[in-house]
């Protein structure tokens, strides 16, 4: 991307807010030296630590590296042999604590922050040179007195001979012979020796060494005989101290350059982690977020789709715009009034790209998607720094010819005013033939132009789509909203008018137009009210579509209730049914037991009593259907024909007749019937039987127990609804349902499900010898 581009997309002010958002100024020269990738994996990494920065701020907003400072020189430095100072290695210290704090709040989050978190892998632990920093150095950057057990020790000496050399001293010039030439009664010191000051014209009769005389030349500075020695030794614990503390200054400086690499390599995380955290909080403060990129390619054109998208210098006053350029078509002709935001459109479709592919969030709302493309380019506004020798013409060709050179697909260009400033028909012509080569080559184009013909050429050709701000008739001012398929007027005059051009002025150019002109100025115009009416008639009819999804929703949720409570219904009445069978059963088999065990007149009366009773409960209840046909077609019976039980309603198999009595033992389904020949008929093979659906199950040994472990708990009521089903009808008084123990679920449903089913009288869990609590016996009714 070429640097010309970037500053006329007014990019730089762009990385400038971002790096007043860094603390760290290793992170600020990374964004103001930042460029733009062609690289997907390398924007996508960006982007996606930058987002990860929006989460890691929600979890700790005060994340920072304040006290960071970049020491990666001076520990160079130190690991070519410089012994650095106690002030430099403070500074060292604080700095490597910053990045030990940095990683220790980012890990705690690696889990959300994965990226981030990598970053902070990479910072080095550096605890035992802190250590021995904080062990020697002071906050200030001094030596602390105990640095080393031979430097404390040594300053107990001095401390010790200070003393004495100033005691001694103090004597001279209070209580000895001296008193009576000392200037001032005081000690002072000169070139690191203690002397006390001596009146000029006495100085033969002072004794020492002289160290200094006073500008005025009246007092001299004498070190006494007496003191030289005490003098010397102090000299000399002194030269011990420093070289003391050069030699822990230096044993730490070694260690320091030991690391140097490290701590580079740290700091160079540690301003990546900052980079990251900047673009976060710029984007907490625009509303911004990260663009979805991607590579184009044969199945993917490059299309760039803008949601809302803002220019990032214009703040919260910026008016968003929303659109794609290269689905229907590949560039996008915007017109409209002057100051109307043409150019401020340009930029922002510009930016949006320059950003996504530098890493950086975008003042758009989330789904703006924008391909990676190979070039961004622009020609925008007067040039301030426009050679003397070329006119603003020139320097526009000249910029042009360097676009067309270079742009490549996929890339994108914006162009401000294209063909202006020159001959109005050559410059059109230009324009057109520009517009047409950069659709030739596939490139995505954003175009302001004032020219009445381009409006047409772009309504006309495929690939092109017209695009205006609007401009309100009524105040004269724009809009600064931008439609897409219709063209705007440049309202020129009608803006010079707003700003207070003379009245004359404005109806000499008016009658200045040609006939033509003025006529597409009205059109245009009309065109602006029309479809400000048409913006008015859609807003009315959303607000119906709204309300009519209410509506449908409320409905939807109204059906779904009433689908509910049907299968409500339908399941009470299912269970009700189940419960009726298995009591007309019941009565059936009771009525045929007394007829096998008394062959008396009153149970055979008793037996056809409830066979009339169970027949009329058939007919009048719920499950009562047509009764097949039936035809005494032939009255000769034998085993397997079809038979209808005259009492009851009922059709059955004949299983054998007893030729000494004459009766018939029939079947149907579980059930056994033993009747006589003229309670029955014997029905055509050819009819179509409708049995009660009560009555149709495949005669079969029912198992006294139901294993239901694994399960699912959707399947468990429909199983076990089936089963006791097949449990009355096959007679069985109570059946054992195997649930096993795990957490409990299966066996809730199976009891929740028993308390209110209409087979069963009561339940409980069965013996250790059966299960336990792994099992439960149902009393069935």
């Amino acid at each position: 991307m070429d640097d010309k581009d970037q500053e006329l997309l007014e990019f730089p002010a762009i990385k400038k807010i971002i790096a007043g958002y860094c603390g760290f100024s290793l992170s600020k020269s990374l964004v103001l030296n930042m460029r733009p990738s062609g690289d997907i994996a390398v924007i996508s990494n960006a982007l996606r630590k930058s987002a990860e920065a929006r989460t890691l701020l929600d979890y700790e907003t005060s994340i920072g590296v304040s006290g960071l400072e970049d020491i990666s020189t001076e520990a160079r430095q130190a690991s070519r042999g410089t012994t650095l100072d106690g002030k430099t290695l403070a500074v060292i210290r604080s700095s490597l604590d910053a990045v030990r704090l940095l990683r220790s709040r980012v890990v705690t989050h690696r889990d959300e922050v994965p990226e981030l978190a990598g970053l902070a892998d990479s910072i080095g632990d550096f605890s035992p040179l802190v250590k021995a920093i904080n062990k020697a150095i002071s906050i200030d950057g001094e030596i602390l007195p105990d640095a080393s057990p031979r430097l404390e020790a040594i300053r107990r000496s001095i401390r010790e001979t200070r003393a004495g050399l100033i005691e001694r001293l103090q004597s001279l010039i209070s209580t000895g012979a001296e008193k009576h030439f000392i200037q001032e009664p005081v000690i002072t010191e000169r070139e690191g020796r203690y002397v006390i000051e001596v009146k000029s014209e006495r100085r033969g009769d002072a004794r020492g060494i002289v160290h200094d005389i006073s500008n005025t030349g009246a007092t001299i500075f004498v070190e006494p005989w007496q003191t030289v020695e005490p003098g010397n030794e102090l000299k000399r614990l002194q030269i011990e101290e420093a070289r003391e503390i050069e030699r822990i200054l230096s044993e730490i400086s070694e260690l320091t350059g030991r690391l140097s690499d490290e701590i580079s390599r740290s700091l160079d995380s540690a301003a990546l982690i900052d980079l990251a955290l900047a673009k976060a909080r710029y984007a907490s403060v625009n509303m911004a977020t990260e663009a979805e990129v991607y590579v184009p390619g044969p199945d993917s054109p490059p299309v760039i789709h803008l949601e809302e998208a803002r220019h990032p210098l214009l703040g919260k006053g910026a008016v968003p715009l929303s659109f794609d350029i290269g689905d229907e078509f590949s560039i996008l002709m915007i017109t409209g009034p002057n100051t109307g935001g043409k150019t401020v459109a340009l930029k922002t479709i510009g930016l949006m790209s320059l950003m996504t592919q530098s890493g950086i969030p975008v003042p758009a709302k989330k789904g703006t998607r924008l391909p990676v493309l190979k070039g961004i380019f622009a020609d925008i506004g007067d040039e301030q720094s426009i050679a003397e020798t070329l006119s603003t013409f020139g320097w526009h060709m000249s910029n042009i010819s360097r676009i067309l050179n270079q742009v490549e697909s996929p890339g994108l260009v914006v162009l401000d005013e294209i063909g202006a400033a020159t001959d109005p028909q050559e410059g059109e012509a230009l324009a057109r033939a520009i517009i047409q080569y950069l659709m030739a080559k596939n490139i995505l184009a954003a175009v302001t132009t004032h020219y009445t013909e381009l409006k047409i050429f772009a309504h006309t050709s495929a690939g092109l789509q017209n695009a205006s701000f609007g401009f309100d008739p009524e105040t004269l001012m724009p809009t600064y909203k931008l439609k897409l398929g219709t063209p705007g007027g440049s309202n020129a005059i009608a803006t010079a008018a707003n700003f207070g051009i003379p009245q004359s002025v404005i109806s000499l150019a008016r009658d200045s137009l040609n006939h033509g002109a003025r006529e597409l100025e009205e059109l245009l115009s009309c065109l602006q009210v029309e479809r400000k009416q048409l913006e008015s008639v859609n807003k009315g009819l959303e607000i119906e579509k709204q309300r009519a999804s209410a509506q449908n929703a409320e409905l939807s949720s109204r059906l779904k209730k009433i689908d509910e409570e049907k299968q409500q219904i339908l399941h009470e009445a299912r269970d009700n049914l189940v419960a009726e069978v298995a009591s007309l059963h019941k009565e059936l088999k009771l009525a045929q037991s007394a007829l096998k065990n008394e062959r008396s007149e009153a149970a055979i009366n008793k037996a056809r009593r409830v066979s009339q009773e169970v027949r009329q409960k058939i007919k009048h209840s719920v499950l009562a259907q047509e009764l097949p046909s039936s035809s005494a077609f032939d009255v000769t019976l034998n085993a397997g024909d079809r038979i209808l039980l005259n009492d009851i309603g009922i059709e059955a198999e004949v299983v054998s007749i007893n030729k000494r009595t004459g009766q018939i033992d029939a079947a149907s389904g579980a059930l056994r019937f033993l009747v006589n020949r003229d309670a029955v008929t014997k029905v055509k093979p050819s009819s179509q039987r409708i049995a009660p659906s009560m009555l149709k199950i495949a005669p079969r040994q029912v198992s006294p127990e139901l294993d239901l472990r694994g399960r699912r708990a959707d399947e468990v009521a429909v199983l076990l609804d089936s089963y006791l089903s097949d449990a009355a009808i096959g007679g069985l008084s109570s059946v054992r349902i195997i649930h096993g123990f795990g957490h409990g679920t299966v066996k809730s449903i199976v009891r929740e499900r028993a308390t209110h089913h209409p087979l069963v009288k009561t339940f409980k869990s069965a013996s250790s010898g059966e299960g336990g609590e792994g099992a439960t016996v149902l009393i069935l009714k």
